[in-house]
């Protein structure tokens, strides 16, 4: 067993982040994983997949925050607001508020699709970082604004993505950023890279580019193409085998 709780810090602007600890055991000197959402996501992950991998770490010792990004989830903060920028401040804000109040042992990211992107480029405060189906190349994302961008703003000004809507500087932001030459420069621990070859969002060929010059540079990669697994990894058994593969992967690198 386990405990959960919720918990408030600080953020930017006075707004609030708003996240869940998983805690095994005290939580004091353990192993903890910080968990970053996509873009339009929230903590709890696509099909609850973060809580499934939060609970599965807790039942071997480690514990875990689930965040959401200002502007997502139950966090302060507007969607158009949110960037690049204000993402990573939020990790920052995160990882400072675990130091300061856990004295975690370790403190490992784990980032899914635009977050795990996020995760890269914040890769220089952690002891190792999971990647799940990560963006490599942002750029690549700037074309996909510009089609929404053609479709005119509504009556605030803002330009609709689904239920959601953006501001047109966001595409700016995703021009100054290299997140794989960040993780290369900056990781100092060890790199585990999930990827499922049916997702329809980012391709192997885009998210193999972290493993590929990160060997280049001599960092410790493990790296996994799931069969059939899609960009949310739906299915149960590719639930179940993320978990496993997860756990195994961070026991190995607390022992």
């Amino acid at each position: 067993m386990h405990k959960f709780s919720y918990f408030e810090l600080p953020g930017d602007k006075n707004q609030l982040i708003r996240g869940s600890l998983h805690i095994s055991g005290s939580g004091i000197q353990a192993p903890w994983f910080i968990f970053c959402h996509g873009f339009t996501g929230q903590r709890m992950g696509p099909g609850y997949l973060f809580v499934k991998i939060s609970r599965a770490l807790a039942d071997e010792g480690f514990c875990s925050v689930r965040f959401d990004f200002r502007g997502s989830g139950e966090s302060d903060g507007k969607f158009p607001e949110m960037n690049v920028s204000t993402m990573k401040n939020d990790l920052m804000a995160v990882i400072s508020w675990l130091k300061k109040n856990h004295n975690p042992s370790r403190i490992f990211l784990l980032g899914h699709s635009f977050g795990g992107m996020i995760a890269a480029l914040c890769s220089k405060e952690a002891n190792g970082v999971t990647l799940l189906s990560p963006v490599g190349n942002p750029q690549k994302l700037i074309s996909s604004q510009k089609k929404i961008i053609e479709s005119g703003p509504n009556s605030e000004g803002y330009y609709e993505h689904g239920p959601h809507e953006m501001d047109s500087s966001f595409a700016s932001f995703l021009l100054e950023i290299n997140p794989v030459e960040t993780l290369c420069k900056n990781l100092k621990g060890a790199l585990l890279l999930i990827q499922g070859d049916s997702d329809k969002s980012i391709t192997v060929e885009e998210s193999s580019v972290y493993v590929t010059e990160a060997r280049k540079c001599g960092i410790d990669c493990e790296y996994h193409v799931f069969n059939g697994a899609d960009h949310n990894f739906s299915r149960v058994s590719d639930v179940k085998l993320l978990c496993r593969t997860v756990n195994r992967w961070a026991k190995e690198h607390t022992s």
